[in-house]
Formats: structure tokens, sequence, C-alpha cells
């Protein structure tokens, strides 16, 4: 049951954390113990926030989907407005989180990455609110829990998915009702019916359907070679979530870091919350019920080429072309010897070119690049100094274009000490030249090892 002033315009509006942290709980989830905001409240502790501001009565986009699309019909619906939490610390925006009169009262929900955490969550996108006038913004993976009725937790991780890419790669903003509509739900003739979850292929038509064609990896059916710790990998260094499957329910992947040399991930859960550590990399923990199943990663539009194919595809060509003059061969046995470390992530080659200046790679490798014409989503693979912990440690970078052929990527430009090469549209050789040898420089990605 709602608290009997819900969403009128006297509801008190400011609270002091940590005293008002039970009151508000109570508020919103007094008849269902919400884990995920008391994980919410968690984060803020974390943060060190001091206070909250309710803007009350809320407007919202997803809600109202919910609603018009199954609570309207209801003989005695919940109401169709909700209320809006809004955090900060010391005046500085934490976040915000869409509180809606559900047993599962968290909605549409964009909180800062908790401090211990903030080094190693890949996606994060711009969140721009204006509460009674004012601007704020933070930057933070979209969350929302299923409400349990009309969206199950397969739709919560796919609507968060989409809403990434919306704020970060400019896709359709898409309501939990798009994203029903788009998996071609098993529904009767009324299709405000409440859902009983979707399979993985209607997962992947969903995905489809709103414009994130999806690439599926089955953990069990790999290909000899790959890896998929590797794989999941190169799309978080991408900034490009990864949704995964198993028995019981869908999750995604956005971040991954390092502690004591073993991997662990970020994952975003909409049982529990937005930002939870998962140490073990294959889900084993609690036996078979854990196990993955299915790894589906979305891509934005014109990125063709998997991760994998790209890099396997930049090591071969940087084999080649340093192997090819006695000045540059030392990089290609290095390469062979194992004494590279090889690192991949695909960008919008027009931001790749924005931030060249300031990775020290010399000013002529610099023009080269900015003048080689790219495709607009390219793959780079840097190969770097194995036993250098700082910035400083690519030795070289080959970028391959996202959009060719798939089974035969095509190289755009490549750099290594001394040496740049660029394969220019319509030209069957590529062209190479000298330049003022740079031994290493920054790399683009960042170090994921706990401070």
């Amino acid at each position: 049951m709602v608290p009997v002033d819900w969403a009128r315009t006297d509801v008190s509006r400011a609270y002091q954390l940590p005293a008002d942290r039970d009151a508000l709980i109570a508020r919103y989830s007094a008849d269902s113990n919400s884990l995920q905001l008391a994980t919410i409240f968690d984060y803020l502790e974390e943060h060190a926030a001091d206070r909250v501001f309710v803007e009350s009565p809320y407007v919202d986009f997803d809600y109202r989907s919910e609603f018009a699309n199954l609570y309207a019909r209801m003989f005695n619906p919940p109401p169709d407005k909700c209320e809006r939490l809004l955090f900060f610390k010391d005046g500085i925006f934490l976040g915000f989180c869409v509180a809606r009169p559900s047993v599962k009262p968290v909605g549409r929900s964009a909180l800062a990455p908790p401090p211990s955490l903030q080094p190693f969550v890949s996606c994060v996108a711009r969140h721009v609110v204006h509460p009674y006038g004012q601007q704020y913004e933070v930057k933070a993976w979209p969350f929302l829990s299923q409400d349990g009725v009309y969206g199950r937790c397969a739709h919560a991780a796919i609507w968060a998915i989409a809403r990434y890419h919306h704020l970060r790669h400019n896709g359709p903003r898409c309501s939990i009702a798009a994203v029903v509509e788009a998996s071609g739900t098993r529904i009767a003739p009324d299709k405000t019916s409440p859902s009983s979850g979707l399979y993985l292929q209607e997962v992947a038509d969903a995905f489809a359907g709103l414009g994130l064609p999806a690439m599926p990896y089955t953990p069990a059916e790999l290909s000899s070679g790959q890896n998929l710790q590797a794989i999941v990998c190169r799309y978080l260094n991408s900034g490009f979530p990864v949704a995964l499957s198993t028995p019981r329910h869908l999750t995604v992947l956005i971040g991954y870091g390092y502690r004591d040399g073993k991997l662990f991930w970020v994952r975003s859960d909409d049982n529990v919350g937005p930002y939870q550590e998962l140490e073990q990399w294959n889900g084993k923990r609690d036996g078979a019920a854990d196990q993955w199943d299915m790894l589906l990663v979305p891509l934005p539009a014109r990125i063709h080429v998997p991760g994998e194919a790209a890099e396997i595809w930049a090591r071969l060509t940087l084999l080649e072309q340093a192997g090819a003059i006695a000045e540059t061969a030392h990089i290609a046995e290095e390469l062979k010897a194992d004494k590279l470390r090889i690192r991949s992530y695909a960008i919008d080659s027009a931001e790749y070119k924005q931030r060249l200046r300031s990775r020290g790679l010399g000013e002529e490798v610099v023009h080269h690049h900015l003048l080689t014409p790219a495709s607009v989503w390219i793959w780079v693979t840097e190969f770097q100094r194995r036993g250098v912990t700082d910035s400083k440690r690519v030795v070289g970078e080959v970028a391959i274009d996202a959009t060719s052929h798939p089974r035969r990527p095509q190289p755009v430009f490549a750099n290594f000490p001394g040496r740049v090469v660029a394969w220019l549209p319509g030209e069957h050789a590529p062209r190479a030249k000298a330049v003022t040898p740079v031994e290493l420089y920054d790399s683009a990605l960042p170090r994921r090892v706990p401070a």
C-alpha cells in the first residue's frame, strides 16, 4: 500500500543522511522491504551523501509505459505518478532514483558508481535531470528493477542496455513497453497480460527489434583458442555492456578489474542493485543454477567485426609489417616470444583521433593517423610492454575497420617505434613510412588494479 500522501505537492521535500535513511526506506518499501532500495542507500553511505530531495509528483516516462500497458486496466489501479529522489553530497549531485507505487519501488535510476568500484565500471553514460528548473548531471549506469508483473529480469536488463546505448551512442529511447513488444513475448491475444519471462531467443529478438543486434557467445561452444574472459574484457574495454544469462536470471556485466591477480566482474542485477562485485568468472559458486549459459553483446550499428577477429588480424598485421624490415623486426620477435601484452577495444574513430595528442605518440604519428581516413567505428589493438605498471606501456597499435567483413577484417592504420602504416581505400598495398621513434606511450585503457 502506498502512503496516503503519495505524489502530493505538500510532501516533505528535504531529508538528511544518514539520519533519515530508515524513514525514506520505510516510505518507499514499507510492504516489500526492497533490497534494491536498501542497496542504493548503501551506495549513498559509501559516497558519504548528506542530503536527499524529493520531487513530487513526478511523471516518469518508463513507469507510464508500464501503467498504460497493464496497471490502467486493473479494477483498482495504483497511482499513475511517481516521486523522484535526488541525492547530494556537499552540494554535488550523485544521482537520482524514481520511486514508483509498486511492491518493487525502484524505477529508473542513475547513481554514480560507489568509490570502491568506480575505477572498474566501464559502462557509464551522462544523465541530465531538470528538477524545479535546475539542471544536474551524473555519469552512471542506468538501472531499473523489474516490477515483477509487466516486466521481468530480462526486460529490466534489456531496458538498461538499450537506455545506456540511447544515452551513450544516440540510439532510440525505449520504454519497458517497447522492450516487451520487441521481444515478441509469448502472449495471448491480450497484449497487456502479465509477463512470464523470456527465453534466450526472445531476448535476442528484443535486442534486434530495438536496433541493437547482439553477438552471441555460448561458453560451452567456444572455438578452440577462444577465451571467454578475454572476449568479455574486449567489449567492456569498449564500453559495451554484456548481457549474461544463467539458468534462472539475466544480468548485465558492466565492468571488471583485478585484485591480487584475480579477475572480478562488476555486474548490474535488477534483483539487487546496479553495481555488484562478482568474484567468480564463470558463476559456479552456487552450482549449476549460476552457470553461464549465454553471453549477448548488443552493439551499435555498423560494427560487423567481432572483437576476437579484430584482435587476431591486428596481431597478424603487426607481425607482417614489423617483420618486413630489419629496423622493426625486433617488435615482431617480441610479440612471438609473448613479451608484449595485447589489449583491444572498439571506439568511434572521431573520438579516437580527438584523444591522440594527449597520449604522447609523437607529432608525426598523430599527424599520420589524423589524416588517414577511417570508418566510423574501429577496433584498436594495443601492444603493451609486459611488466610496465604506469600508463606509458604501449609499444604500438593497429586499427581495424569495424565495418569490414568479419571473416577478413581490414586494417586502417598502424604504428610501432619508427614506423607508421596506412591502408587507403581503393589501394591494394599499404603505405608505410619512417617516423621519429617513440618507444613507449600512454594506453587509452585504464589500469584495473585497486589502489
